[in-house]
C-alpha cells in the first residue's frame, strides 16, 4: 500500500497528515480521496502540487503515473505571492 502524505487545507480537509492506500496510479488515489473525503477534498487536492517520491507528476506521467506500493505520494499546498 502506498503512502499518502497531506499537506495545508487538505490535511485540515481530511483531518489526516498521512494514510495508506491501494493504488495502482495518481487517477486512482485522486478518486479515493473523493469517495473517502468528498468533492472538496477532491478538488482540493487537484489544485495541488503532487508528487511521487519527491518528483513533480508534471516531469513523470501526470494523472496516469503509476503508483508502487513502497512509494509516498505528496500533496503540497501551492502558494503565491510577491
Amino acid at each position: 500500500m502506498s503512502k499518502i502524505f497531506y499537506y495545508g487545507a487538505l490535511r485540515e480537509i481530511t483531518g489526516r497528515k498521512e494514510e495508506v492506500f491501494d493504488i495502482h496510479d495518481v487517477k486512482g488515489c485522486l478518486a479515493s480521496i473523493r469517495v473517502k473525503y468528498g468533492r472538496l477534498a477532491y478538488k482540493e487536492a487537484r489544485r495541488s502540487l503532487i508528487t511521487l517520491n519527491g518528483i513533480s507528476i508534471v516531469s513523470l506521467d501526470n494523472y496516469r503515473t503509476k503508483v508502487k506500493p513502497e512509494d509516498e505520494v505528496r500533496f503540497l499546498t501551492v502558494c503565491g505571492g510577491g
